[in-house]
């Protein structure tokens, strides 16, 4: 009972009137009335924080006003949703869908987390920039037009590779080193080594086999 007669009696004492932001003080706003200027605070759910020149609505409960919703704003003036704690946007049902015609610009000061059972991403032109990545996936699988990878270290280990070119080609301007424990090279038509010196060593057999042999 003394619950609802409180409400009442707020509900009496309150009422509403217009007015414009002068300027912004610390977190309350100064705002011109027809009764004169008044200390206001941001009412808790008016998310678009006010700005100087807004025509505001206005509220007084007992003394102090809020700022209850912008009724105008200068057109063009950019707009900002501002949540004094953390705020979650939350459907029952359905889609939410953000667009915007200039750009869409996410921003976070520590983690950005996104999670999803189907992940898509379709742009034009793309640029990631990651001072370092961590990739973890049970299967990737990629098809591109033309690739080109520049970068001054390239480490990799790997149980299993498997590659198959339709022509390949490779320049090592400095040292080509492998180490196998088979190596297993087939060629259908020709088979062309050349350098300034080569060496072959074997520990035990060196063997060479075809229907004719030229040396010299």
């Amino acid at each position: 009972m003394q619950s609802a007669a409180r409400a009442r009696q707020t509900q009496r004492e309150a009422h509403a009137e217009h007015g414009a932001v002068l300027r912004v003080d610390g977190p309350a706003y100064i705002v011109e009335t027809e009764s004169g200027e008044v200390r206001a605070k941001r009412a808790t759910s008016c998310l678009l924080e006010p700005a100087a020149g807004d025509l505001v609505l206005l509220t007084a409960v007992n003394g102090a006003h809020y700022i209850l919703a912008v009724l105008e704003r200068e057109e063009g003036a950019p707009s900002h949703l501002v949540s004094e704690g953390d705020l979650q946007i939350r459907l029952r049902r359905g889609s939410l869908g953000i667009a915007a015609p200039d750009g869409v610009h996410l921003a976070a000061g520590k983690d950005l987390s996104m999670a999803a059972s189907t992940f898509r991403v379709q742009a034009k032109e793309g640029h990631v920039a990651l001072e370092l990545f961590t990739f973890l996936s049970k299967m990737a699988r990629g098809e591109v037009d033309r690739a080109k990878l520049i970068g001054r270290s390239l480490d990799s280990a790997l149980e299993r590779l498997s590659q198959r070119v339709k022509r390949s080609y490779r320049i090592v301007e400095e040292a080509d080193h492998v180490r196998a424990e088979r190596i297993d090279y087939a060629a259908k038509g020709n088979l062309a080594i050349h350098s300034e010196n080569a060496k072959i060593t074997a520990c035990h057999v060196v063997k060479i086999d075809a229907d004719q042999i030229q040396v010299g």
